[in-house]
This record gives C-alpha cells, structure tokens and sequence, in this order.
C-alpha cells in the first residue's frame, strides 16, 4: 500500500494541465483551457482543465476529475497504478506502508497467483516456439488458422505439452508452491501426491486483466477424443471469475474508446482474427451468456455494442436471453448475421478492416427488431406462439431505461406484429411496474405482495432534481435531498454561518459542518448512502483543525471514490430552488448560506416525515381493512402527532425561508 506522504507529494506535483496536454491538445480559454474530450466523440470542444482548481471536466458526456483520476480513466488503471504512474512521470519515489500480517498474507498470495501464471504463460509460449512437439502440434495448428506470427506474440499464445506434468515440474523446480498451482488450476492433484497438468496437449489461450496481468487460461484440445472437452478453462480462484472477465479486453479497451463501440463475439479465435484483420475494438463471452460483471465492464468504454453471431448459429435464441442484460444495462445493442458458413473469425480474414465495416453498416440490426423478426419467422401462424411473441417482445422492451427509445421500439413492434400500438404500451408500462416492485424487493425485504410495498415520497415543489434518481444509494427515496446537502458540505463546509439564537437571543457562529450535523443529530437522523454518511462524519471531524478547508481537501483524498464524488459535486452545474431565484439582489451563493443551508436540510426532513405518514396511512388503511380496530386508532395517533408538531415545524420553516428571500 502507497503511503499517505507519497500520495500527497504526487497530488501535490501532478498539475492538471500538464497531465492532460499529455494526451488532449489544450488551448487558452479564459483563465481555463479547453480541448475535444478524450472520452467521446467530441466536434466542438466540451472539455475544460482548470489549473487554478486542478481539475479537468467535460461539461457534454460528464467525465473528469483530479490528475488521478484523469490517469486512472483515460489509461484504464487502478487507484495505486495511477499513482505510480504520476509518480514516474514527476520523478517521486513511491514508498509504501507496512501491512498487517493478515494483509501481507493476502497480498502476497494473490501477487503468487499471478506470478505464477505468468511464469505458466512464458513457460507455454516457450514450448510453442522452441520445442519440437510444440512447433509440431500447437504452431502448426495456430499457422493452420492463419494467425501471424506477432499475433501469436501479441496474444502470448502457447502450448503445454503431452507429457502428464511437465508444467508442474519445471515450476517447482524453479521454486513455485504446490499449493499455488493447484489453486490457479495449473496444476490437478490427486490421491497419493498424484499431479497432473490440467491443460497438457492443448494449445493455450492467455486471459489477461485490464491491466495486462494474466489471470487464467483457456486451453483447447487438438487431438480427436469424445472424452474429453474441446476447450478447457481455469477454474474460479482468489484472481479469477469467469463472469468479471472478457477475452481480450485488455487489447481492445483504447480501440473501443477510440471507435465508442465494440463487437462482442463468442470465442478466442474470433477475437485474434479480427484484431489481425484490423479490428480491434472487439472482446469474447468465452462461449458463455453475459453476466452483469461483463456488461459493467464494457459499460465502462462504450453504450454502443454489437454483437455478431455466425448466419447458420444454432445458439442464437439462447444467447438473446443473456443479451437482454445489455439493454437492461441502457446499452446500445446491434445485431449483425455473418454470411451462411461464416463465424467472425474465418469472414475477418477474407476481409480487410473497412470492408469488414463496411458490410457491418449495412447488415447490422437493433437489438428488438432482429428479436422481433425472428420470433414471427419461427411462429408462422400458430396464434399461440405469436401470443408468447408479444410477451418476450414486450419483456424485452419494458427493460430498457430511456422512454423515448423504449417508444421508438414500440412503434416499430407495432408494425412488425400489426398490433395496437396502445396495446403494448400498456402491457409495457405493466411490465415496468412489475419489475420496479421486484426492484423495491431488494430494497424493502420482508414484503410479500405489492400491497405491503412503502411509497416513495414526491418531491417539494420547489424541488427541481429528477425523483426519484438512479439510486446512487440503492434506490434510497432520500438520495437526491442528501445529495443536495452534500453540496454544501464539499463546497462550503468550513465558510462560518452567524445567527441569534432564538431560545438565548446569543449570537452563533458555527461552520455548514457543524450547523449540519447539529441539526440532522437533533432528530437522531442519519444518511441512507453511506458514502455521504461516511464523508460527513470526516468532515465533522476535520473541521475542528486549522486551515482545514473542505473541497481541496476531499478533491485530493486518498479513497478514489470519495475524491471522485468532490469533484463531481463541485462541478456540477447546481440548479438552485425556485425561491432563491426570486432574490432582488444577486448575492454570490455563498452570501445566502444562512438561508441555503436550513432550507436544504430543512427539505430533507420534510421528505422524510412525508415517506412516515405516507407508510402510516399505509398501515391505517390495512388495519382498517382487516377490522384492527385499536391497531388503527394507535396508527391514527402516531399519524396526528407527526403532523402537529414536526410536519408543521418544518412547514412553518420553509414558508419563513420563502418570506425571507423575496
């Protein structure tokens, strides 16, 4: 682990403008600079680098932050690889803290693991090229599939030989664990110190992380034997989870960003050979159905995918069940059938990069018509099947996020099927409601039935963020009103707010932490997202300290995530409530903090009591159903206290801020 002082020097040398002019040609502007933004397909340039606050962000697709966390997005790497990034580049010394026995134990293990299997990959790639059997059997068999050689480099292809555990031995030889073979799958053991060579005879197909690093193998078998399968892979271990990973990400993630798409196909070879072809922006499932893990992991380089499929694939149908998962995702999904007889791998190489795109643009269909199209094609005119078409179109639709294309779709359906456009909207917007309940399940456990479901609050009138948000927090009814407050703790955190106390007529001067805190620790509440919660409780902390200022000093903390939210919430275009605008002197937002800060804790609250009555309503109505007669005059009870002293407190409170600022 890097420790905290060289983690300091390197926020302290890395200048923002610097780091990026590495990579974004950057222009004057102001006291800023301005550049097309390197994560998206940028005509005009959206992207700002502000050296006074060392910070960049692009006011189009969102993305920024610190030096780090231009680093960690553009060259896709981890928190610490970041840092030793910036640390090379500005000549610092990384040193790093000691670690717990325990830490060390796990630290050291995984780093074994991955040694290990780099020492196996070398080891594979050796056999190919400077053994006999392997220049017999694994690269002639490669040479046969047409792959060049620095392909075969590049993809550090290899071979293991025939011989039962010849892996095994020459690495414990050169000092490598038994126990570490056998938990990366290298190795099989057996009864009476039995071991054996998982991947012996096959060609060998590296799977690297983002990083580079190779975390497991895929190994397929050359010789005919219905015994054993065609393609052999590592097994789940302490580096390794089949459903995080995708063949071939690591060469592709630059090409996707660049093309802001990427192809998606089934297996090893498809890969190398549109790479060979040109086409780099493409990964593998691995013959497997996505898994969230994969989709997040192209998420995080692209909306845009398309999946290529071989014309005479008997596997389609199956596989269009995982890609649901894409759209749920609000992924942007094309579907392109290969020629008959072809697979991306044997079309690739009969064609070069621009023909292969080109036959891509030409052929490629959205996601639902090609769903569409060929459930009717496989329904002829059994009107039973063409009533289990309308579900799965209508499954598939409801899944997608944006409503504007969701109608898109729709409309489109609705020609194909020759239906009632309002037919399907309404079995949709059913659907949607189905799966929002199912959503709400994880959120409230215990409930049985939609009934037993708590409500989420509407937001105040004055409130102008969409409500409820993409839950940031799980799917909290509070998140957009925490976030609200989180503002003004990141922004003004340590400005001081004087006020008279009503009950002492004293005058009070107090930091937006401390009133904050105060205030919400008066009502014994505390924040559903736990990042807030666990950034506040620091910034409590730290206000006491001198010369503690609160944005510099989250933008720049160690915990990626709690710096990249600073520079999020900082740069944010804050769209302020309706009754500030009505301020007949413009005031800077910090001159109105004494009014600021009440109303948007005050907001909270608010949002809070309305979810209680609203859950109490709830359960009045349900006990009166049931003839709970005493339970529901005990409900009516809480119901009325909550609205003659809280609810009206907090109602009186913001019509006096209304007052106020007008």
């Amino acid at each position: 682990m890097i420790d905290y002082p060289t983690i300091e020097k390197i926020q302290s040398a890395a200048q923002i403008y610097d780091v990026v002019s590495d990579f974004v040609a950057l222009r004057k502007s102001g006291a800023s600079y301005k550049g097309l933004c390197p994560f998206h397909e940028d005509r005009t340039p959206s992207f700002h680098v502000s050296p006074a606050k060392n910070i960049c962000k692009c006011f189009s697709c969102g993305e920024g932050g610190t030096p780090i966390h231009f680093i960690m997005k553009h060259e896709h790497l981890s928190y610490p690889e970041a840092l030793k990034y910036l640390a090379k580049k500005y000549g610092i010394e990384v040193h790093e803290t000691e670690l717990t026995d325990e830490q060390k134990q796990m630290q050291d293990d995984r780093e074994a693991l991955f040694i290990l299997n780099g020492f196996a990959q070398k080891t594979f790639t050796h056999n190919l090229f400077h053994t006999e059997e392997g220049q017999a059997v694994g690269l002639s068999y490669f040479r046969e599939r047409g792959f060049r050689e620095d392909i075969i480099h590049k993809f550090q292809l290899g071979y293991a030989l025939e011989e039962r555990d010849a892996l095994t031995q020459t690495a414990l030889k050169a000092g490598y664990k038994k126990q570490f073979l056998e938990k990366t799958g290298l190795t099989v053991v057996g009864n009476n110190d039995y071991l054996a060579d998982r991947f012996r005879g096959r060609v060998i197909f590296p799977v690297h992380t983002l990083s580079g690093k190779t975390v497991a193998f895929g190994g397929r078998i050359l010789k005919k034997n219905d015994k054993t399968a065609k393609y052999l892979n590592s097994p789940e271990s302490e580096i390794y989870h089949k459903s995080n990973e995708l063949y071939g990400i690591y060469f592709a993630r630059q090409a996707i960003v660049k093309q802001d798409r990427c192809f998606l196909v089934e297996g090893y070879t498809d890969v190398i050979s549109m790479h060979q072809a040109g086409i780099e922006n493409v990964v593998a499932s691995s013959g497997t159905a996505l898994t969230p893990g994969q989709i997040r992991l192209i998420h995080r380089f692209t909306t845009n995918v398309t999946v290529l499929y071989d014309g005479d694939s008997a596997g389609i149908k199956a596989a269009l069940r995982g890609i649901d998962l894409l759209l749920e995702a609000g992924l942007n999904i094309k579907i392109v059938l290969l020629p008959e007889g072809e697979d991306p791998d044997s079309f690739s190489q009969k064609q070069s990069a621009s023909l292969f795109n080109e036959y891509i643009q030409a052929h490629e269909t959205d996601f639902v018509q090609f769903k569409a199209g060929l459930l009717i094609r496989d329904a002829g005119n059994d009107p039973v099947k063409k009533a289990q078409i309308i579900t799965e179109i209508v499954d598939t639709i409801a899944l997608i996020p944006e409503e504007i294309i969701r109608l898109v779709y729709v409309k489109e359906c609705s020609r194909l099927l020759d239906m009632d456009e309002r037919v399907l909207v309404r079995n949709i917007a059913r659907r949607r409601q189905e799966q929002l309940l199912q959503k709400k399940k994880t959120i409230y456990p215990g409930t049985e039935n939609p009934e037993d479901e708590p409500r989420r609050p509407s937001p105040p009138e004055e409130q102008t963020a969409t409500y409820p948000p993409e839950a940031d927090a799980g799917g909290s009814p509070f998140e957009v009103y925490e976030r609200n407050i989180m503002y003004y703790i990141i922004r003004y955190g340590e400005h001081r707010i004087t006020y008279r106390d009503e009950e002492t007529q004293a005058i009070v001067s107090v930091s937006v932490i401390e009133d904050v805190v105060r205030d919400l620790k008066e009502d014994e509440l505390e924040f559903a997202n736990p990042l807030y919660k666990r950034i506040l409780e620091e910034a409590f902390e730290k206000s006491g300290e001198e010369g503690f200022v609160a944005e510099p000093y989250f933008k720049q903390h160690p915990d990626p995530q709690v710096s990249q939210f600073a520079v999020d919430i900082s740069t944010d275009r804050y769209v302020e409530s309706k009754v500030h605008s009505k301020h007949k002197k413009i005031e800077s937002e910090s001159e109105k903090l004494l009014d600021l800060i009440p109303y948007v804790v005050l907001n909270y609250k608010d949002a809070i009591l309305k979810f209680r009555m609203e859950e109490l309503n709830r359960q009045i109505k349900a006990a009166a159903e049931n003839g709970e007669q005493e339970k529901s005059e005990q409900l009516v009870r809480q119901l009325t206290e909550l609205w003659q002293k809280p609810k009206k407190e907090i109602a009186l409170h913001l019509r006096e801020r209304i007052i106020t600022g007008i």
